[in-house]
């Protein structure tokens, strides 16, 4: 499954604009099972509005700082706290489409990203949500650059 930009929108929300800031900017990506077509929310808060609470099949991420100009990205998925047969199979559908994601949200972001480039450098990592151990876990997904396409 390849990204296609025709298929993203993106909406900035006050007091975030295509280039900045960066502190408290956080992403909201959600998507159409009907159209396909992905929706990208920037902004000082999550568009919990757009969250479908049935599927909660949502990614959610934010910059955090942990120097002058360092940053790492954290992304969030919900995989569930229902039974192991369905936590595993919302496990793999995260991994399997998480790429997709990610060039999504850097696509949507790119204009950030030319403005200052270091952030390319940024390491990301997921926090897949669950109240089963062997889901509930951080997981390094390489750096910003790595999604850029």
């Amino acid at each position: 499954m390849n990204f296609d930009s025709n298929m993203l929108e993106t909406t900035f929300y006050e007091p975030m604009t295509e280039t900045g800031p960066v502190e408290e900017r956080k992403y909201t990506l959600t998507h159409s099972d009907e159209t396909g077509m992905l929706f990208l929310d920037i902004g000082e808060e999550y568009n919990y509005s757009a969250i479908d609470e049935n599927l909660r099949d949502e990614l959610l991420g934010k910059w955090k700082r942990y120097g002058y100009n360092s940053f790492i990205l954290i992304f969030y998925a919900y995989v569930g706290d229902g039974n192991f047969l369905d936590a595993s199979m919302k496990y793999a559908a995260f991994k399997y489409h998480m790429k997709l994601a990610l060039n999504a949200v850097f696509y949507g972001d790119r204009a950030l990203l030319d403005e200052y480039d270091y952030l390319l450098n940024t390491p990301i990592y997921v926090k897949f949500d669950s109240d089963i151990a062997m889901f509930d876990n951080y997981e390094p997904y390489g750096y910003v650059r790595d999604y850029i396409l």
